[in-house]
């Protein structure tokens, strides 16, 4: 809790002469929202009571949810598909708090092919170049690579955004892609994000990518609102993601906040907004 409390201080306490611009990569969580048929849809109650009496009166609500853990914007905890990977409680905070991270447009080829598969040659052709050292901590470089395909506009719509409860219909990594990112990056890649409802694509019926990612402990996160001023505003350069999943005992995944903390000057980086 101590660690936490320390890392969130750091967070806030960020020096005026480095302005920093916050954006949220989550979805709100109602009832309406998308949905994996196979997940158990978030149903919310609402209640209030206004008491009154000869002394006083006052408002009071409490709500009450019922939901599976990878509803809306979540994470994908390593143990979702491997047995020995770790569980949402499980993943080491320095994985999800001030974690570098790297965006990849494929959203081109999304539009021409719902169903396409993010390819190897699409990392490669974005000139991805990683540290082994972090140059701020002394410590390994972790990183996320999230990959934009255009989906988050289609949000909240079920049909355009996941196809038919029978025929779900949107991109994913390939896994020959889920294969050379784990043999290529190890240790240094902590997660891989997009903003759909599966890293795996919506045809797929053995979830390769899931199985690879988790088997080497690499957790998903989908569902990510990857909004337009992301993308205009980080370009090919890393930025920071701050990831806070409900802290579910074994679970496999959780509802969580994610957001993009972008430095407007950042140290030995030119160009940061293409000026």
């Amino acid at each position: 809790m101590l660690l936490l409390l320390f890392i969130l201080l750091q967070i806030l306490n960020l020096s005026s002469t480095i302005p920093v611009s916050y954006i949220d990569l989550s979805h709100t969580i109602d009832p309406s929202i998308p949905y994996f048929p196979s997940q158990t849809r978030f149903n919310f109650t609402q209640r209030f009571v206004q008491w009154v009496n000869e002394e006083n009166s006052y408002f009071y609500s409490t709500n009450s949810f019922i939901t599976g853990e990878h509803m809306g914007t979540h994470i994908d905890a390593p143990y979702h598909f491997s047995p020995t990977g770790w569980k949402v409680d499980e993943i080491p905070l320095k994985n999800l708090i001030s974690v570098h991270a790297r965006l990849i447009d494929v959203s081109k080829q999304c539009k021409k092919d719902k169903n396409y598969l993010i390819t190897i040659d699409d990392v490669k052709k974005a000139s991805l170049t990683i540290p082994e050292i972090d140059e701020d901590t002394g410590e390994t470089f972790l990183f996320t690579l999230i990959f934009y395909t255009g989906w988050t506009k289609y949000w909240p719509d079920q049909t355009s955004y996941a196809g038919g409860e029978s025929h779900l219909e949107f991109p994913g990594l390939s896994e020959e892609l889920a294969i050379y990112l784990v043999n290529t990056y190890g240790d240094n890649l902590v997660g891989v994000g997009l903003d759909t409802l599966s890293t795996d694509y919506g045809q797929t019926k053995t979830y390769p990518v899931h199985q690879i990612l988790a088997k080497h402990n690499k957790y998903g996160l989908e569902n990510l609102a990857l909004v337009d001023n992301l993308i205009t505003n980080v370009g090919k350069n890393f930025f920071t993601l701050d990831i806070f999943p409900m802290k579910i005992g074994n679970g496999t995944g959780a509802p969580c906040r994610v957001l993009a903390r972008i430095n407007s000057i950042r140290k030995n980086t030119t160009n940061w907004f293409g000026l």
